[in-house]
């Protein structure tokens, strides 16, 4: 290989580099037509969203929260980051520094969606411990 084409070699990598996404932001899916990496839904509900980065650099979209809460359990494996969307669908917050609200329709049924505060709200932990135990018992059900 020659001095030329090894200064080529390293300059196209550097651009293929920059051309990356960044890993520590959240990135809109291609709504309606991104597939749910859980159930392959498509994701339609901004409300309902939520997007992780695996520790790989994998970008993973999720229709429901609870969708990204199995997902992960099924892989026993923990984000590099994970975001859901902001209370009322607006923009992306960080999933485990949000409250989320119970009760809300949601796309997969599993009812939580982020929350500014409120007498209802719960922490990440609490909601993936709900989703999971919602989980488990459909597994048990005839």
């Amino acid at each position: 290989m020659t001095r030329r084409s090894f200064g080529l070699l390293l300059a196209l990598l550097g651009l293929a580099a920059a051309c990356e996404p960044p890993s520590d932001r959240a990135l809109e899916p291609v709504w309606g037509k991104q597939p749910c990496g859980h159930c392959a839904m498509l994701l339609q509900d901004r409300g309902a969203a939520a997007e992780l980065v695996t520790p790989s650099g994998e970008r993973v979209y999720f229709d429901d929260v609870g969708c990204m809460i199995s997902w992960l359990d099924e892989r026993k494996s923990a984000p590099a980051h994970a975001w859901v969307r902001g209370p009322g669908g607006r923009g992306w917050v960080e999933a485990r520094a949000t409250l989320y609200a119970p009760g809300a329709r949601t796309p997969m049924d599993f009812g939580f969606v982020a929350a500014v505060d409120g007498a209802d709200a719960i922490s990440y932990d609490e909601m993936a411990r709900r989703v999971l135990g919602r989980a488990a018992s459909r597994k048990e059900a005839p």
